[in-house]
């Protein structure tokens, strides 16, 4: 009986280390600004400027570090508003809030640029 309790406490305990980060880092991504992603911005993540926004496709066009890159969304997708440069709170937003000429952060499912957008940070200056 002992065995199994410290058996299931041992497996939940690695478990929990291996998902804990990754949680916490998606729980604070709000409240930090564009860029300053602890390890994420502009190594993994996408910074650049929305050339175009495509509502019936779910998509947004972005050039980054002279790339065109199409990131395209799906209804699990995060829009956060980052509005440090207001001196306002972050709030979270929707792909309607995205505006050509506006800069840009995104995050991609499973670290690769090719698939959909787990979230997108849009900088609001006005």
């Amino acid at each position: 009986m002992i065995n199994i309790f410290n058996a299931r406490a041992t497996i939940f305990i690695i478990v929990s280390g291996i998902f804990a980060p990754a949680f916490a880092q998606h729980a604070t991504e709000l409240y930090l600004p564009i860029g300053q992603s602890p390890g994420l911005s502009d190594k993994i993540n996408l910074i650049g400027t929305i050339d175009d926004v495509d509502p019936r496709e779910q998509s947004l066009t972005v050039t980054a570090a002279g790339n065109i890159v199409t990131v395209l969304t799906t209804e699990y997708t995060l829009i956060y508003l980052d509005k440090s440069r207001l001196e306002q709170p972050n709030r979270y937003g929707s792909l309607a809030d995205a505006k050509k000429g506006m800069r840009v952060e995104v995050r991609f499912e499973a670290d690769k640029r090719q698939r959909p957008a787990e979230w997108i940070k849009l900088q609001i200056d006005k």
